[in-house]
């Protein structure tokens, strides 16, 4: 109830788009200096929003009329966008999210004073700026219907094709709809993932997150494999996973100079879902590594192998460290597989394994890293004890790789060059390879 001598809060502004900020919002003024972040916008455009939520210091708000559009708007080739909450940038072409993306990151690293001595690029783009994911997430609904979340919502859209989906996945998305099993699934599943293997499109790999210890019945699972075209299904429950009928192995296919080698992993690893995004993104580190032939490497969150085994194969004495035990088997089955001797694969703890590193006084030539979205942490202060003459950090967060690189500058390390890298085309996400020199 609004007090007899306040007056009524206003709903609806019409504002002017400053900048585009994190997250992929629009930032614009009140009169009164309050700050207005909404979406689907750009700089320049005077738009009519109507407030989400207030809180002390902004307003979230919702886009309702473009008043004056930017000569840089297009229309979205999605008629599900601005809808579904996957995508943040389609209303504008691919070079303008390109330079949009650039700038983001440049502020939170001027913000963070911790600008590289390099002019930050352009982000190196995508190959392909539709069609890249090979892995996609669906909810699923109690009532069969699968499908992303609306925007700042758990409401779901319905989901037959996603322009952003490799076309198997799209293939097997819609055979999936076709089998009409949908809503005898839902009885057990919550979230569908499918995954395409980059070395064999017509690979495609269900992992279905049960609501329970409860398993579908075999015959349902049979029936959605024949029907759906799948060649498996991991079933993840909170303790364990199974599949049906035995782990199915992902792979993509690359070159270390003259030398041809495979990557192969399964559905409990983590690998980039633009695959040829990730390829350039491996010969940027290789360029940024530098000749590495007899030197010692740490790689920290080394998954499957991503980045050890070319510079293993480049001559470097990799030494790879990751939590996850199944990318960690997966990366020693690489390294037999590329004929490498000179690795080696340890699952543990990063952090605490880090800090045992430092205990035994142990020293390398360069440490890569590709941590998570929340960054190496605390643990980032142990990186300069290990003496590295290079740091190659790989980031999918500015905010956090802000945070962590502030703590290597102190330590004594010189931020040579920020490159970005688009692995997520059309949407908010800003890839980085951070390159660090011992001053």
């Amino acid at each position: 109830m609004v007090a007899l001598n306040e007056a009524p809060v206003q709903l609806e502004h019409t504002i002017e788009i400053q900048k585009i900020i994190t997250g992929g919002s629009g930032l614009g003024h009140l009169e009164n200096g309050m700050v207005v972040m909404t979406p689907f916008v750009l700089p320049g455009e005077q738009v009519t929003v109507t407030e989400i939520q207030r809180f002390s210091g902004h307003i979230q708000a919702k886009t309702l009329n473009v008043v004056q559009s930017s000569p840089k708007r297009q229309a979205p080739f999605c008629p599900l966008y601005t809808i579904c909450g996957g995508c943040a940038l389609q209303h504008t072409p691919y070079l303008n999210q390109l330079a949009i993306k650039k700038e983001i990151l440049v502020e939170t690293l001027r913000r963070g004073h911790v600008l590289p001595e390099e002019n930050i690029p352009t982000p190196l783009p995508s190959p392909d700026a539709e069609g890249y994911r090979y892995k996609i997430r669906l909810h699923v609904a109690k009532n069969g219907t699968i499908g992303f979340h609306k925007m700042q919502s758990h409401e779901l859209v319905e989901i037959k094709h996603c322009p952003l989906a490799a076309p198997a996945l799209n293939t097997a998305l819609l055979n999936l709809h076709n089998t009409g099993l949908l809503p005898e699934l839902a009885q057990f599943c919550r979230q569908i993932e499918l995954v395409c293997s980059p070395a064999d499109d017509a690979v495609v790999v269900a992992t279905m997150h049960l609501s329970s210890a409860r398993q579908p019945p075999k015959a349902l699972q049979e029936r959605i494999l024949n029907q759906a075209g799948m060649r498996g299904i991991a079933f993840q429950s909170r303790k364990k996973t199974t599949f049906l009928p035995k782990p199915v192995l992902l792979q993509q296919q690359f070159s270390a100079g003259s030398q041809a080698y495979t990557l192969s992993w399964d559905s409990r690893c983590f690998f980039q879902v633009n695959p040829e995004q990730n390829r350039q993104l491996v010969d940027l580190v290789m360029d940024h590594a530098g000749a590495v032939s007899g030197k010692t490497i740490l790689d920290l969150f080394c998954g499957m192998g991503n980045f050890s085994i070319p510079l293993a194969l480049a001559g470097a004495e990799v030494t790879g460290i990751e939590l996850n035990k199944f990318a960690i088997h997966a990366a020693r089955a690489n390294a037999d597989n590329a004929v490498i001797e000179n690795s080696d694969f340890t699952a543990a703890d990063v952090g605490r394994h880090l800090q045992q590193l430092v205990n035994k006084k142990a020293r390398f030539d360069i440490v890569v890293l590709d941590p998570p979205r929340q960054g190496l942490g605390r643990e980032t202060q142990l990186l300069p004890q290990l003496q590295p003459e290079k740091i190659l950090y790989i980031s999918c967060d500015p905010a956090t790789l802000t945070r962590d690189l502030q703590t290597l500058i102190r330590e004594g390390y010189g931020l040579k060059s920020a490159i970005p890298v688009d692995m997520f085309p059309h949407t908010h996400h800003i890839e980085c390879l951070a390159v660090l020199e011992k001053n």
